[in-house]
């Protein structure tokens, strides 16, 4: 833990106190024994989190660090994200929303100490108020060339062959004829490779808007992997308006607006989630409702 160097040197404890991390290992433990009834939105592992944390060599420099009434809160708070971002890191994480999130975090500080959430306003309180969870979302975000760059064989090549399907751009193509226009095609990931890439192949004259969210698109097209467009050639006229939506933290989503200037618009929300669960975290961002519906045709 950070918070282990943060403070200067502790006190001595006098004899027969108890020592700083005791009441926090007390509470840990008692989190641990209620499991997932805590917080039970977040699904498993925040109970077998909570125990390993107050097994942790690292709470008692970090409770000393902080033996002070005032920044007892700090550490209650740190262990809550601590343990909640544990817990959503596992493999098959979580798909909650970040206010969902940070009410946990705000519930479980309580429980382990912090009188009231959100209550530090210090450097290191705002350090902490912070879930822990975006600290490796953060890291990947400014490593995203040489992320995407290594994984572009890969990746280029896996997503090339699905969307090179016939059928499902024939079905599309009909599903979109069948319905009276005006049409909006939205596609989120790989469904929005398949919408673009259809209205690229053939006019869709019942189409009017095309939305694209946490799509490899553009990423395809500078790569030369889109079947219906090589680059650098310009997208088609009769390709309706783009709107494209993006999440800064999401390294599967790509922005358009600068590969095909003046025919796709780019929108950038945030979710507050880390990767990778902010690729599917869109639909629990209001902001993405409200900027497909102020462009509904």
């Amino acid at each position: 833990m950070a918070l282990a160097a943060t403070h200067g040197t502790p006190g001595e404890t006098p004899p027969g106190a108890a020592f700083p991390e005791e009441e926090f290992r007390e509470r840990l433990a008692a989190l641990a024994a209620r499991g997932e009834s805590v917080a039970p939105e977040l699904g498993p592992g925040l109970g077998e989190r909570a125990a390993a944390l107050a097994r942790s060599p690292l709470l008692a420099p970090a409770a000393e660090a902080l033996d002070r009434e005032e920044l007892a809160p700090l550490l209650a708070r740190a262990l809550a994200a601590a343990v909640i971002a544990a817990a959503l890191a596992e493999d098959a994480p979580v798909l909650c929303d970040g206010v969902t999130r940070d009410a946990a975090v705000d519930r479980i500080a309580r429980e382990l100490g912090a009188t009231a959430p959100g209550s530090t306003r210090g450097p290191v309180g705002r350090l902490i108020g912070r879930p822990v969870l975006r600290l490796g979302s953060r890291y990947a975000v400014r490593r995203r060339r040489a992320l995407t760059g290594a994984a572009h064989p890969a990746a280029g090549d896996v997503l090339k062959f699905l969307v090179r399907g016939g059928p499902l751009r024939t079905a599309l193509r009909e599903l979109a004829a069948a319905v009276e226009p005006p049409v909006v095609l939205l596609g989120h990931s790989l469904g929005g490779i398949i919408a673009l890439d259809t209205l690229i192949e053939a006019p869709l004259p019942g189409v009017r808007l095309l939305v694209t969210v946490g799509s490899q698109a553009p990423f395809l097209y500078e790569t030369g992997a889109l079947p219906h467009l090589d680059h650098p050639e310009p997208l088609p006229a009769h390709v309706p308006g783009w709107l494209n939506i993006h999440d800064r933290r999401d390294l599967l989503g790509f922005a358009a607006a600068p590969v095909f200037p003046g025919r796709a618009e780019d929108i950038t929300t945030d979710n507050r989630q880390p990767f990778p669960v902010a690729h599917s975290a869109y639909w629990s961002d209001p902001a993405v409702y409200r900027a497909i519906a102020e462009r509904l045709p």
